[in-house]
Parts: structure tokens; C-alpha cells; sequence
């Protein structure tokens, strides 16, 4: 069997893998999505009704943060399974970035991670804001975790050309030159067995594709790892 024919068997049985994991995303996130509703609504009851006392409404509101974020989750993970289109709009990118901020600052904090912004004027982009916070946080989330819990990221946003651009900056240990070239696929992960699906930065990057951008990184062993999506200005 030549090579290239191992490529292509390699590229059907990831796309059959990516199906079949779109189906049993979208039966997961439909089967979570119901329980979600009544969490939510039974918040809404308690807060509409009770006089909280400041510890409880700062609870209440992480447990609205968390639920939002759940939904993100879903929504994400059943746009991943069917190729119906988002809803595209004309987006702020950096009220949407810092937004998204918000949703991870507490999960952050837990460790000692500091976010760092450096927003410049930008024109609009045009993207599902679903989809892109969905990029922003697996980026996040990807950065803490490759620092180990501890560093800095910095999250910076510019005009490049006719483009925008936002980069992902971490202080973590770097990717290697053999890495750099297999992030990106599906199903890689240099996380623990049963921690991650490895789909994160594929998604990513599929996400940002669609929307008529480009993911890539730049990293160096030791030098920390800077990711960044550009996205056409509008």
C-alpha cells in the first residue's frame, strides 16, 4: 500500500471518527441541555424570590457564569455535529474577547494565571459570536494548561492589513518543532488519557476557517507559545 494511500485511509477513518463523534456530541449536549434549562430556571426562582445575602448572589452568579458557559458548550458541540451555518453577525471582537474573559477569570484565578489585555481600535468582524468564544476559551484554557497552572497570558488584538488579528500569548514551556506540525489535527492531545479529546485546536481552527480566517502558532521550546487568529475586517 503506497503512501498515499495510507493518507487517504488515515483522512476516511478521521473523518468517519469526526462524524461519529458529531453524533454522540449532539445526543450528549440534547440529553444536558434539558437538566440546564431547569437549573436555570429554578436560579431565576431563587433570585427572583429570596433576599440574598451578598455571599449568596455573588454563588448565584457563578452558577449563572457556569450555566451560560455549559450552554456555550452545547451549542458548540451540536454546531460541531451538523455544518448548519451559525448565525453570522458583525462582531465587536474586543467586547467579545473580554467578555469571554469574564466567563474564565474566576477558573483562572484558582490557579495563579494572570491575564494580561492589550486592545487596539478594530473594525468589525463578521462571525458567530458562539463559535468564537468557543475559540477564545479553548485557547485560554489550552494556555493555562500547557503553563501548568502558573504564568501569565496576554490576549492582545491589532489590524493587520485588511485583516484582524487577536493573538494568544502564554509563558508556558513552548511547543517543540515536531509538535508545532501535529497540534492541529484531530485527535491529538498531549493531555492525560480521559482528559481531553484532542478536537480543541482542530476545532479551532475549523471555526476560524469557516469564518474565512487563519489559526496558526509560533512557539519554541522554552519560549512560550503564541497563538493567532486572523479574521477578515469588515
Amino acid at each position: 500500500m503506497g503512501h498515499h494511500d495510507d493518507h487517504l485511509l488515515q483522512a476516511t477513518l478521521h473523518q468517519e471518527k469526526l462524524a461519529e463523534l458529531g453524533r454522540l456530541s449532539a445526543g450528549i449536549a440534547h440529553e444536558i441541555r434539558n437538566p440546564l434549562s431547569i437549573i436555570g430556571y429554578a436560579l431565576e426562582l431563587l433570585c427572583r424570590d429570596a433576599a440574598l445575602t451578598p455571599f449568596q448572589a455573588e454563588m448565584a452568579e457563578k452558577i449563572e457564569a457556569e450555566i451560560e458557559r455549559l450552554r456555550t458548550l452545547t451549542d458548540g458541540l451540536l454546531s460541531f455535529s451538523s455544518s448548519r451555518e451559525g448565525c453570522c453577525r458583525l462582531v465587536v471582537l474586543n467586547d467579545l474577547v473580554e467578555e469571554t474573559l469574564r466567563l474564565l477569570r474566576f477558573e483562572l484565578q484558582r490557579h495563579a494565571v494572570v491575564l494580561t489585555t492589550d486592545f487596539n481600535e478594530l473594525p468589525l468582524v463578521a462571525a458567530d459570536p458562539n463559535k468564537l468564544k468557543q475559540v477564545v476559551i479553548n485557547l485560554v484554557m489550552n494556555a493555562a494548561q500547557a503553563m501548568g497552572g502558573a504564568g501569565t497570558i496576554t490576549l492582545r488584538t491589532c489590524r493587520a492589513g485588511d485583516m484582524v488579528e487577536l493573538t494568544v500569548a502564554d509563558t508556558g514551556p513552548g511547543i517543540s518543532a515536531e509538535l508545532i506540525e501535529k497540534i492541529f489535527d484531530p485527535f491529538f492531545t498531549t493531555k492525560p488519557e480521559g482528559e481531553g479529546t484532542g478536537l480543541g485546536l482542530y476545532l479551532c481552527r475549523t471555526i476560524v476557517r469557516e469564518l474565512g480566517g487563519e489559526l496558526s502558532v509560533d512557539s519554541a521550546p522554552g519560549a512560550g507559545a503564541t497563538f493567532r487568529v486572523r479574521l477578515p475586517a469588515q
